[in-house]
């Protein structure tokens, strides 16, 4: 199958189980139109709620999208802001996304957002997963957004497919009460905390902002060709963000 032949099929997939496909020529196109999104859907839940929420993802990816909310004129006083996943580093570190949220998306007129961290200091990540439980709880529920990256191997978040089998079976299950878990693929260097799929679930609605041609084979393949298609063992673990309420779900992908 070509790349092209990958781009039609993917979108196809996704298309036919109720899920919205939108596709620009280049990043900072499909940047912004999906920073125009998610706007929309925090002012709506700061006009209905008095509050809205958004998790985010790291990495280079989300950049532009980062920069283009940050000059949107909305009450971020009324928005909290955390992410998917983070590596268990201090924020300073180079491998911090919560140093990156901070750097990138919580300026200019976003400085106002109230970020709900995923690390705690000088604490094991047994003894501080409580209290980031806690805290994630207390952003309220449903999740106004979630903005979701994907890796090559089908990963997202911090839900890897060679992690631990124990720890991604609980990190997957759709009924669990789990907020957050460590997680420690070895395809990774340091360990891992990521919100669990219940919880990455339980939004109003999931992006997932993917570039690249690459990145499409990914998505066509985790999909799969059954629209009945529901998560399962040996599946990519994106796949079990997507397939779930699907008409909840939005691919923004460019070139």
């Amino acid at each position: 199958m070509s790349n092209i032949d990958y781009i039609s099929s993917a979108k196809e997939r996704m298309s036919s189980r109720g899920a919205s496909w939108v596709q620009a020529e280049d990043k900072f196109l499909i940047a912004e139109a999906l920073a125009t999104s998610l706007l929309t859907r925090l002012q709506a839940s700061i006009s209905e709620t008095n509050s809205a929420s958004l998790i985010v993802s790291g990495g280079s990816t989300p950049a532009p999208v980062f920069k283009a909310l940050s000059g949107a004129d909305i009450d971020w006083s009324r928005v909290f802001v955390t992410l998917a996943d983070e590596r268990w580093v201090p924020p300073g570190h180079a491998d911090s996304n919560e140093s990156l949220v901070r750097d990138t998306l919580m300026v200019d007129k976003a400085a106002s957002a109230k970020f709900v961290s995923l690390y705690r200091p000088d604490i094991s990540p047994d003894q501080a997963l409580g209290s980031i439980t806690a805290d994630v709880k207390a952003m309220g529920s449903p999740f106004t957004a979630v903005v979701l990256g994907m890796g090559n191997d089908g990963h997202t978040a911090s839900l890897f497919p060679d992690a631990p089998e124990h720890e991604l079976v609980a990190a997957m299950d759709p009924n669990s009460t789990g907020t957050v878990m460590m997680m420690h693929p070895p395809s990774v260097p340091q360990a891992r905390i990521t919100l669990t799929r219940a919880a990455l679930l339980n939004a109003k609605h999931r992006y997932l902002h993917i570039t690249g041609e690459q990145k499409c084979q990914v998505l066509c393949d985790a999909v799969g060709n059954d629209p009945g298609a529901r998560y399962q063992a040996g599946m990519a673990p994106v796949t079990g963000l997507l397939l779930e309420s699907p008409e909840s779900v939005s691919v923004y992908w460019s070139p």
